[in-house]
């Protein structure tokens, strides 16, 4: 771990503030599990997957922790996360994440692994749906931060933040923002750490430097109100689209998942742009069926999304543009269009297929297969404690009520270009592997997310074995909006009297700057 010269110093401050309070009261903090450094069991098969899956460049080195509990980063080197990976972040980070790190003051290990997903969401429907580049006015119009503590009746108050995970994303209250559930199971994601650097002068990275310690709360209490004359455009804009269309929040997860893009990395374009399977910013060109699109949200999210789902409203791309009154309501479209941008060929192999349960990628991060959860003795108060903060505890007494487990379907058997198998004991190709599993206190969500469809035959439709992803060129045999990169149907065709899209607005001036320290959870008021 870095020693506390290296650190800065508000970050240092915050960390003797939360040490005293814990040896004043007679509590040992380093007692404390939830939310502490514990490791990481990343391997390299893991990282060869994240350079096949163009997640992370070739210009960036990766290195794994040598069994250290804390990270222990050496010159140059920044710490991030497998578990972020999986959920849109991928390096170079993109300008809107930097932007959103610089000016809340935050380091990768404050986010957990469901804040990850709230922001690529977040970005997929600016770009995707309203045609902006995201900025941080319209980001904190939508949501707040509030901090994640230590909990426990015999630590005073105010209670230290964890060491991992210190900043949970809410929804404002009031938010006319789309409502979407990470995975209550997403708790071991500081366990995926490892360290990158560039191996030259140009930067590839795009992360600040890395200080440990928990965050300043800078900015926290940033909100820009109705005095921010394009929020309140975006804010219209979307109910127009919420009232006129069939769009949910199902829309823009599969929008992302579909169109093989990472929304969190550095792109060439904004995702209103992109041109079809050969298109730079995917990840593939190679299209998932359905089910895999079904499949790959329920390893990152809680959805209801059927296994033949259709398109509630198409995303923007070059041949499904914004229309002419978007245009003219956000001049921004126009200014942030990018000249054409040279293909890629197309790949033999997925380099990214949904992964069987036999054949987990994500095992510590999701349940034993997505959407089947299971239940064992070893979860604490304190774990509910962070889902209480997340989503109430009205909602999770509903929940209590209406739980039931699953039962697991069959193996299946999963393509040897996976990403590697880990955490089971399994025979793959004459050769045996052993890994770990890691088990949760975990709950099956029933309820669906605001503008969910529910699933008429869910358990039916897990039953079956998923097909794998075949390898051919997104589009094929599909219909005139193939260029997304995934499989489509015909959606309802955008309002003449407005448009939808938009994307982030990085070179908007900043608003006078709130450093105030309060902490706004997803109920408070604005």
């Amino acid at each position: 771990m870095e020693s506390s010269s290296t650190a800065p110093k508000a970050g240092s401050g915050k960390g003797q503030e939360a040490s005293s309070s814990g040896q004043g009261s007679g509590v040992d903090l380093t007692t404390i599990t939830r939310g502490a450094w514990k490791g990481s069991d990343v391997t390299q098969p893991e990282i060869d997957w994240l350079y096949r899956s163009r997640r992370v460049p070739t210009e960036v080195s990766c290195r794994l922790p040598r069994g250290e509990v804390e990270p222990a980063r050496e010159p140059g080197e920044f710490v991030v996360f497998l578990a972020h990976f999986e959920r849109g972040f991928d390096l170079p980070a993109s300008d809107f994440f930097r932007q959103f790190l610089d000016f809340y003051k935050l380091q990768p290990h404050h986010l957990p692994g469901n804040a990850i997903f709230y922001l690529s969401c977040y970005v997929t429907l600016m770009e995707a749906y309203i045609g902006l580049l995201p900025t941080k006015e319209a980001f904190a119009r939508f949501f707040c931060l509030r901090i994640n503590s230590v909990q426990g009746k015999n630590i005073p108050k105010p209670k230290p933040p964890v060491q991992c995970g210190s900043c949970i994303i809410g929804f404002r209250q009031g938010s006319p923002f789309f409502k979407f559930s990470g995975l209550e199971s997403c708790r071991a994601w500081q366990e995926t750490f490892f360290y990158v650097r560039n191996k030259d002068a140009a930067d590839f990275i795009n992360l600040p430097a890395y200080h440990p310690g928990a965050p300043s709360k800078a900015n926290w209490s940033y909100h820009p109100g109705t005095n921010h004359i394009e929020t309140n455009r975006i804010v219209r804009f979307m109910e127009q689209l919420m009232k006129d269309t069939d769009i949910s929040s199902d829309d823009i997860i599969r929008a992302f998942i579909s169109r093989r893009v990472l929304p969190l990395q550095c792109r060439a374009h904004k995702m209103s742009q992109m041109c079809g399977p050969c298109d730079p910013t995917k990840i593939t060109g190679l299209a998932l069926s359905k089910e895999d699109v079904v499949l790959k949200a329920r390893q990152i999210c809680q959805t209801d999304m059927p296994m033949d789902w259709e398109w509630g409203f198409l995303p923007l791309s070059s041949t499904n543009p914004p229309t002419p009154e978007a245009r003219e309501r956000f001049p921004r479209i126009a200014a942030e269009e990018r000249g054409p941008c040279r293909k890629r060929d197309l790949d033999e192999v997925d380099p990214d297929p949904y992964v069987p349960w036999t054949q987990l990628k994500m095992g510590w991060t999701h349940a034993s297969r997505p959407g089947n959860f299971s239940t064992n003795d070893s979860g604490s108060d304190d774990e509910v404690t962070v889902l209480e903060a997340e989503v109430g505890q009205e909602f999770l007494d509903k929940l209590t009520s209406r739980g039931q487990k699953n039962k697991a379907p069959a193996p299946e058997t999963g393509t040897s270009h996976a990403p590697p198998a880990k955490r089971a004991r399994l025979e793959i190709g004459g050769k045996l592997v052993t890994t770990k599993r890691y088990r949760k206190k975990e709950m099956l969500i029933t309820k669906s997310a605001t503008g969910m469809r529910p699933e008429s035959s869910e358990d039916t439709a897990r039953a079956s074995p998923p097909p794998q992803p075949s390898p051919v060129p997104s589009g094929t045999g599909k219909s005139h909006v193939s260029s997304q990169g995934g499989n489509t149907s015909a959606g309802r065709a955008a309002p003449e009297l407005f448009d939808h899209r938009a994307e982030e607005n990085l070179a908007s001036p900043p608003e006078a700057l709130d450093t105030g320290a309060s902490n706004l959870s997803a109920g408070d008021g604005v």
